[in-house]
């Protein structure tokens, strides 16, 4: 929870362009032959061009959902929703969980933030999703039976940029309770982008300034699925230095 300060190529594409071979045959065969090979000239362009439209838009949507092989979880906000007292309703879809035998399951979670436990972090954490900063971020640290942390974009300058706009501190209003959404911290007035997701009930944390910000309305099986086969071992200075590459390389799966 206190984390050191500081710290393809398009798919090969053919043209759809028909090759057609005129034989020996009869007049009426080789005028249909002509006709058709001369549509397809006049139409290949067309083609072709809608083929590389298609194969790009394939390509995007693999890069934005992530390629099979990505390391840990990652998380993706799919839709959200404005609540009474200013606060919001986050959906928000988890990929790569492990649910029996499957490790590569997806779950979604529905967060909801509380203005009124925490404004400032609230705040904070609407500007982070707004940003879309969370889009894409993996659970770096999962520690079972107690917290599951993210919130360090995989895009170094993203983070960075980031990390230099602090937010000022909270007063603890609400427990840190099974399912509640808080700010990791290192030290005094130092929240930026890092949270954690409370596995169980971590009473303890109130006493140290740990403010939550929200809660998980559904979904906590989900955050329960989250692989802790790295646990710890992920660094967070190296995941702001080179944040998603250093988790893909390292810590696959």
């Amino acid at each position: 929870l206190r984390y050191k300060k500081q710290q393809k190529k398009l798919d090969s594409i053919i043209p759809l362009s028909s090759i057609m071979q005129i034989g020996p045959e009869d007049d009426m065969q080789s005028n249909k032959n002509n006709k058709w090979s001369s549509l397809c000239s006049r139409y290949r362009r067309y083609i072709f061009l809608i083929a590389i439209l298609v194969s790009a838009i394939l390509l995007i949507f693999r890069v934005v959902r992530g390629q099979e092989g990505d390391s840990r979880e990652s998380a993706s906000t799919i839709s959200t929703t404005s609540t009474d007292g200013n606060g919001r309703k986050f959906s928000i879809k988890l990929g790569n969980l492990v649910i029996g035998d499957d490790s590569k399951a997806t779950g979604t979670i529905l967060i909801e933030t509380k203005p009124d436990w925490a404004p400032l972090g609230v705040d904070r954490f609407h500007n982070l999703i707004d940003a879309q900063f969370l889009e894409d971020c993996r659970f770096f640290r999962v520690v079972n039976n107690f917290i599951v942390q993210f919130g360090m974009n995989g895009d170094p300058n993203v983070q960075k940029k980031w990390e230099q706009k602090p937010i000022k501190d909270d007063k603890v209003l609400q427990t840190n309770d099974r399912g509640t959404v808080t700010f990791a911290t290192a030290g005094p007035g130092t929240r930026t982008t890092q949270l954690f997701i409370n596995s169980k009930k971590n009473k303890f944390l109130d006493s140290e300034g740990f403010a939550p910000i929200g809660i998980v309305l559904s979904g906590m099986e989900f955050v329960d699925a989250i692989n802790d086969k790295w646990g710890e071992k992920p660094n967070q200075g190296k995941i702001t230095e080179y944040g998603n590459e250093y988790l893909d390389k390292n810590f696959p799966g």
